[in-house]
């Protein structure tokens, strides 16, 4: 099974539309405007905290938001649940901020708002694992990724593509669907899509006045409108991807934790589709197709168990021996999208950020790590299931519930145990054994006139 963009869009759509059905919480007052830095840390300037809830009774006071502005509430974790688990993992980051401080003053570099980060080492790799404070998240992406020296090196090249974009030179199709993905992007998160504001509108009818409530329409986000631009300037800037679902959210983080930089975004979204993805996110998406299968091979050696569930033998069909070869298990569409996304959707998001810290600090093993560690977590589940498509359907509800995010990394990090022995390494070069794999098993298959000589899933069709 070799997934195109199509099938993987229809899994992508699955963490754009689930109603949290959360009360939100009191808007925040459209005077007020707050950095994401505040809005992480949970410092305003402001004289009175914002995104008060009015009073209410104490079993009922907790806010409805977490410390980035997503719902808590998920059609997975409850209310409750996330409160039990945030009130020990509050503890937990203040611990560790107070630990990068000591760690930051010992190399002489800047506790309030840094911009450069103390230089990767062994000490440094583990003060990562265990999270970067969530204030500083943006800026320590920024640097581990060589985005100053790739914002030296590419200095101008963002405002020419805006000029581009202005000047008519972006696809119409590309144009439409990121139009069409703008709205779907973070809908639980207060910065791209706030909370209605309410007024009352003063009616009078028969017999006396009445009052009626009445939402006023609210205008679209600074936040859309950046997501817009590097979106579109992204799209031309690579027109081998083009603009690809996922993207948006790719896109829309790094856009709340730079705190709204464009350009940074653009960069680092580059790195993303480049460095660490390579292909994944292309028309035919030949990278996803590598991944899924350079992963497939690590639960096999990994988790014999599971990978007997897994492998399905092509779903009954009866396949050549070269596109036996090439084959896919069916569940392989469900780790398409976490690849795709990077998590986004797929795990709780203070699980999705600290996969993040370790991708910009150590690279794409990172995701290998992580996508075998759920794994071995759904191990119970998905040896309890039989047919391929709830197996299937396990594996895609395993990771959303799980909010343990540092027994996450304990077991992805690990070597006795867990995963921590899957290298750099051993991707690249299994990445490389795919690529030649699949080169030949095509060369074998257009011999035999099975693909016309152009590979059928090679289409850019978007559902």
């Amino acid at each position: 099974m070799l997934h195109r963009r199509s099938q993987s869009a229809s899994v992508l759509e699955q963490f754009k539309t689930v109603d949290t059905g959360l009360l939100p919480p009191k808007p925040l007052s459209s005077h007020v405007q707050r950095s994401s830095a505040e809005i992480i840390s949970g410092r305003t300037s402001s004289p009175a905290p914002i995104g008060r809830r009015p009073e209410r009774p104490a079993s009922t006071q907790t806010p409805a938001r977490d410390r980035y502005g997503f719902k808590k509430k998920s059609q997975y974790i409850t209310d409750q649940q996330y409160d039990a688990w945030d009130a020990q993992y509050s503890i937990y980051l203040d611990r560790r901020r107070k630990k990068w401080h000591v760690l930051m003053k010992s190399y002489g570099l800047l506790q309030e708002k840094p911009i450069r980060f103390p230089p990767k080492s062994d000490k440094i790799k583990r003060y990562v694992r265990k999270g970067v404070p969530p204030e500083w998240r943006g800026a320590a992406w920024w640097w581990y990724a060589g985005g100053p020296g790739k914002l030296r090196e590419h200095a101008g090249l963002y405002n020419k593509l805006l000029r581009q974009v202005e000047q008519g030179e972006l696809s119409d199709s590309d144009r439409d669907l990121i139009e069409r993905d703008l709205n779907r992007t973070f809908p639980d998160n207060i910065r791209f899509k706030p909370d209605p504001t309410t007024t009352l509108d003063a009616q009078s009818g028969a017999g006396g006045g009445s009052s009626k409530q009445r939402q006023s329409k609210e205008p679209e986000t600074l936040i859309l409108k950046s997501l817009r631009h590097v979106l579109q300037t992204f799209a031309i800037h690579n027109p081998s991807i083009g603009y690809c679902q996922s993207l948006n959210f790719l896109a829309g983080l790094l856009l709340i934790f730079l705190d709204g930089d464009e350009e940074k975004a653009f960069i680092l979204l580059n790195v993303i589709t480049t460095t660490h993805l390579p292909g994944t996110h292309g028309i035919a998406l030949e990278g996803a197709n590598i991944d899924i299968a350079v992963l497939m091979a690590c639960i096999k050696d990994c988790l014999p168990a599971i990978w007997t569930k897994l492998d399905d033998k092509g779903g009954g069909l009866v396949l050549t021996p070269a596109a036996q070869a090439l084959r896919l298990p069916t569940v392989s569409l469900a780790t398409t999208a976490w690849f795709m996304s990077l998590f986004v959707g797929t795990l709780p998001i203070e699980s999705v950020l600290r996969v993040w810290d370790c991708l910009f600090f150590e690279g794409s093993k990172t995701l290998f790590r992580i996508a075998l560690a759920i794994f071995k977590y759904g191990q119970a589940p998905i040896l309890a299931v039989h047919d391929p498509m709830e197996i299937f359907q396990v594996v895609q509800t395993i990771p959303r519930s799980m909010l343990d995010v540092n027994g996450l990394m304990r077991v992805c990090f690990k070597r006795r145990g867990g995963f921590g022995h899957i290298s750099q390494d051993l991707i690249e070069r299994r990445r490389e054994e795919r690529r030649r794999d699949v080169k030949e098993g095509v060369v074998k298959m257009e011999r035999k006139g099975m693909l016309g000589g152009k590979l059928s899933w090679r289409s850019r069709t978007m559902k």
